[in-house]
């Protein structure tokens, strides 16, 4: 442990030992956070703002548009689109937090925009395909990945839920204008407006980041930075992600889930992310995950309840929209409107449990009420009918968006175990999971729908469509001008296939639950990382010190002093 005294200490000898230990380049760089914000501070957080802004509005648009959109395309594979903007996501977030340490925060920022952006996409027709969306994926997995990076640098973790919580109330303010919004434009104009918002927005985002995010960047040739990139690990984590994520979107989609062409790369998938790991731990310079963070009990549950968190969240928000339009006929506007209990719910709540955590430094009976409010807002979806209330709907909605808000803890979990200097890998595979956990969600989700979908609609419903059509996609559209029985068999068969969902959203949320036998209530720091300060501020005596003086630091009972070094 590396400590700080005001006076210089007496000369003592440094012992031989001392010398090359890692603790003093590793521990020395935490000071002491300041409560009171600078100028510059606030403008950076502002940008980050904007950033999250920007992602929600696209990713909230596009499951209230999906039915017009697949329409409108004469069908196709809308999941594995959706599925190609959230895998791109997942494959690039490791690899942006490992690029962040190394190439410094801004500049990697910097490139996801104009990734997110997406301009060619942007302007073309045919704004939906796999490939310009895997691009954008991209953008918006490194655009994530860095936003709460950043705030982990600049905000001690004690002091880091109100933070979050404000990006998170934008977050869900861009989610919830975004399907009234996309709705607005699916039935007055076109939903291709959604994409085409992007090309302004991204360039005012980019403006915002480049002129007020200046943190220091660390300074070594651009050949030394690429050495240090962990290229192998990444491409095993990219190869292994997408291998799993073929799997998921084409089981019982395009093949049956027991077939070799959905066996054999789920397993490959997966026991590639094993072997990942296992070389992560083993030979990399600078590991993209490193094993520290998967070591104590407390951290491997909060990231297993990521996981689930982000399963069961995507489950809900994707599909209930489609519950609105397929079981109560409501158009694509209305489904967002309806959708707004819930995402406008999520705010609150996790500024009320940051509030809390701040207070009392305790994060576990936080994420205890969490879960149990999702479990029974999930549970109580399940028993929703066709000619339920509003106000019942409503009810649900709120106490799902509650457990929702309160999940935000789980990130005291993940962190409060964990050195300052792991940050950035921390928090990337914190949104890796994230991300990750919610493609799991949307194609197991979609699969339950699907498959439950083709034993309930009538035969000849099915048949009149086109192969590897997206059932629900492609059937909602026209649900408005069948006959009245057909309608109501439709609708029907949609009511309980969505209920096939809800059951399985319960049944994840159980074992999220369970993760908290495994959690323990730990101190949360009070310190930041200097490495990564602003470079604007001014010059600070006591910081000063931190940086430049020789540190005391004990090392199995014995004492010594040691240069900063810089890492």
């Amino acid at each position: 442990m590396v400590s700080q005294s005001g006076p210089q200490p007496e000369p003592q000898q440094k012992a031989p030992e001392l010398a090359p230990a890692p603790t003093a380049t590793t521990t020395d760089a935490p000071v002491p956070a300041s409560t009171k914000r600078s100028a510059r501070f606030w403008l950076i957080f502002v940008a980050l703002c904007f950033c999250t802004l920007l992602s929600a509005l696209d990713l909230g648009g596009v499951g209230t548009a999906a039915p017009t959109i697949v329409h409108d395309l004469n069908g196709g594979d809308f999941t594995w689109v959706s599925s190609a903007y959230t895998l791109s996501s997942a494959a690039t977030i490791p690899i942006s937090g490992n690029m962040a340490n190394i190439f410094g925060r801004r500049p990697i920022l910097l490139i996801g925009i104009i990734l997110f952006c997406n301009w060619k996409r942007s302007l073309r027709l045919c704004a939906v395909d796999g490939g310009s969306y895997t691009v954008q994926g991209a953008g918006g997995g490194m655009v994530q990945s860095l936003t709460s990076i950043v705030i982990a640098d600049l905000v001690s973790l004690r002091e880091r839920g109100m933070y979050m919580s404000i990006t998170g109330m934008i977050w869900s303010v861009g989610t919830a204008i975004g399907p009234v919004v996309t709705g607005s434009l699916s039935e007055k104009a076109s939903w291709r407006w959604l994409f085409y918002l992007n090309l302004p927005l991204s360039g005012v985002t980019w403006v915002v980041v480049l002129a007020f995010l200046r943190l220091h960047t660390p300074r070594e040739s651009l050949w030394t930075k690429l050495g240090r990139v962990d290229w192998l690990g990444n491409a095993m984590i990219i190869a292994s992600a997408s291998a799993c994520m073929l799997a998921l979107t084409w089981g019982g989609v395009r093949f049956a889930w027991s077939s070799p062409q959905i066996l054999a790369p789920l397993i490959l998938g997966l026991c590639g992310l094993v072997i990942a790991q296992y070389y992560e731990s083993r030979w990399p310079v600078q590991p993209t995950i490193p094993l520290r963070l998967l070591t104590n009990r407390t951290s491997l549950a909060g990231y297993t309840a990521t996981f689930v968190q982000g399963m069961v969240i995507i489950g809900v928000t994707f599909y209930l929209p489609t519950w609105f339009q397929s079981v109560r006929g409501a158009t694509p506007i209305a489904s967002g409107l309806y959708f707004l209990p819930m995402v406008m719910t999520i705010s609150p709540a996790a500024i009320v449990q940051s509030l809390l955590v701040a207070k009392t430094g305790k994060y576990r009976l936080i994420n205890l009420f969490g879960w149990c409010f999702l479990l029974l807002g999930v549970g109580l979806l399940i028993s929703v009918k066709a000619n339920t209330s509003i106000g019942v709907l409503v009810v649900c909605q709120i106490i799902m968006g509650v457990g929702m808000g309160f999940l935000y803890a789980t990130t005291f979990v993940i962190l409060a175990p964990l050195d300052v200097t792991d940050n950035a890998a921390a928090v990337a595979l914190l949104t890796f999971l994230r991300i990750f956990s919610q493609a799991w969600g949307v194609n197991i989700a979609g699969a339950i729908l699907q498959n439950s979908l083709q034993t309930r609609i009538p035969a000849s419903l099915i048949s009149s469509l086109p192969p590897a059509e997206e059932i629900a996609y492609t059937i909602i559209p026209l649900i408005s001008s069948m006959p009245q029985a057909l309608k109501t068999q439709v609708q029907d068969a949609f009511l309980q296939s969505l209920r096939n969902v809800w059951i399985a959203m319960a049944i994840l949320s159980g074992i999220g639950l369970c993760t908290l036998v495994l959690i323990k209530d730990l101190p949360l720091r009070t310190t930041t990382d200097k490495k990564w300060d602003t470079v604007s501020e001014k010059p600070d005596p006591e910081r000063a010190l931190v940086a430049n003086a020789p540190v005391e630091i004990n090392l199995n009972g014995q004492s010594g002093t040691a240069e900063k070094q810089d890492v």
